[in-house]
């Protein structure tokens, strides 16, 4: 994933600072009300470190555009930081360093993903925390995207920083080539959390389990719906892992039609519904309400809606889906198909930090594309109008896998201010696939 190793180093640096010299005094709190700005000698850090002596103590090495480690951050905020920032037995110190071109003008965008009163940002221009970092720490690559524990008799002495009690990381592993991390240590917050608060149980004895308040629901919410514009990743990360976890390319080439059966909710009404779509790009969808069946579809590129049908979704909006409908998925085959391709950053959207893509349909509309940055399923789709605002939004979830490849079995159809048009809720799929198996092919998007 990401294998900085030492000889990689001073060219990592020197290409992701932005030439400008560190503010090394009390002048960085004053420059920023939510982070603080440290120079290479890491006084400002080392002394509230050593301040904070007696309890547990994070520290996580983020990039401000890297959205794996801003991932990270967004996974042990939801885990437990958020419920526990008001745990007087914890401190957190968040130090971003200038990786993937990352500049101090990205660092305030992310700290909504991790905020609370014990939780400390910083700014480290030169990167050099990581260079200490890999020397304390034993390996070859740079280190970052790191998650340590300290417990609460440490005190950082020297240069270097001490040596964590407990780590996790995101970094690539290479097969014993390289002195590096174990693939075992991989951040999983869930286990990283039940470290650290065992750490803190220990302090006093007392259970860890702090009732959550109304500023630790208000630092939720406001975690909900952040945008991060700036991310390193290029767009084929997120295509790629969207596509291989559905199923893979070569496997979603398989899929010769499905069929999709469940109800559509809308202004009060229910209807039964079903949803055939058939290769190349047929669809055909039925819904039944009051004993009437009415149909819209696309066959052989044309378009039909009953005529004065109550269907739930207006005609306009339903017309708009059909005609834009890809049977593959609006990523499969997007450089033949001519579309264009962006990656935008990433937005909050509850528990799931998502990737943000732009894609333009040739000759169709402009999307934001949202995809989870754990699964790659595609949780939210918005149709943009001339002035780049969403004019339909269409949110998913329920996902779950059917032979191998992965649908959402609960759709939401938004206006473009969010308020609510229909809700489809799927109960099966069924899908037919052509008998051969194939091995999926390395995506080249």
């Amino acid at each position: 994933m990401k294998n900085f190793y030492f000889f990689a180093i001073t060219v990592l640096m020197a290409s992701c600072g932005d030439g400008t010299d560190p503010v090394t005094s009390t002048e960085s709190a004053e420059t920023a009300s939510t982070y603080a700005v440290i120079g290479q000698d890491l006084q400002i850090l080392k002394d509230e470190f050593n301040a904070s002596r007696g309890k547990v103590r994070l520290m996580f090495l983020s990039g401000p555009t890297c959205g794996i480690c801003l991932r990270g951050m967004a996974d042990l905020n939801d885990a437990f930081l958020a419920e526990h920032q008001n745990d007087d037995r914890l401190a957190t110190f968040v130090v971003h360093v200038p990786t993937m071109g990352a500049k101090q003008k990205h660092v305030a965008d992310t700290i909504p993903l991790l905020d609370g009163p014990r939780i400390h940002h910083y700014w480290e221009n030169s990167g050099i925390i990581g260079q200490h970092f890999r020397e304390v720490m034993d390996v070859e690559h740079y280190v970052w995207d790191f998650w340590a524990i300290y417990g609460p008799d440490i005190t950082w002495d020297g240069l270097l920083p001490p040596t964590p009690e407990y780590f996790e990381h995101q970094l690539g592993v290479s097969a014993g080539r390289f002195r590096t991390f174990p693939e075992g240590l991989v951040l999983d917050a869930d286990r990283f959390a039940a470290k650290t608060l065992a750490m803190a149980e220990a302090i006093d004895g007392n259970d860890p389990g702090i009732p959550i308040t109304s500023s630790t629901n208000t630092a939720e919410l406001l975690a909900d719906g952040t945008e991060i514009p700036v991310i390193g990743q290029p767009r084929n990360v997120a295509v790629r892992q969207h596509i291989i976890l559905r199923g893979g390319y070569a496997n979603l080439k398989r899929i010769q039609s499905t069929v999709a059966n469940g109800q559509l909710q809308s202004a009060g009404r229910s209807y039964d519904l079903t949803v055939v779509t058939t290769r190349p790009n047929d669809i055909h969808r039925e819904l039944i309400a009051g004993g009437q069946l009415t149909v819209a579809k696309k066959d052989a590129g044309e378009i039909f809606i009953d005529p004065d049908a109550s269907r739930g979704i207006p005609a306009a909006v339903e017309e708009q889906l059909l005609a834009n409908s890809e049977f593959d998925g609006l990523f499969v085959e997007w450089p033949d198909k001519g579309h264009e391709v962006s990656m935008e950053g990433m937005r909050k959207f509850n528990d799931v930090l998502a990737w943000r893509l732009e894609l333009k349909q040739k000759n169709g509309p402009v999307w934001s594309l949202f995809l989870d940055s754990h699964s790659g399923d595609l949780v939210q789709k918005e149709m943009l109008n001339e002035s780049g605002k969403p004019s339909l939004i269409i949110r998913q979830s329920g996902f779950r896998e059917v032979d191998g490849f992965r649908f959402p079995f609960r759709i939401e159809y938004m206006s473009g201010d969010g308020e609510s048009i229909a809700v489809e809720t799927i109960d099966t799929i069924a899908i037919e696939v052509e008998p051969f198996v194939v091995e999926d092919e390395v995506i080249s998007h």
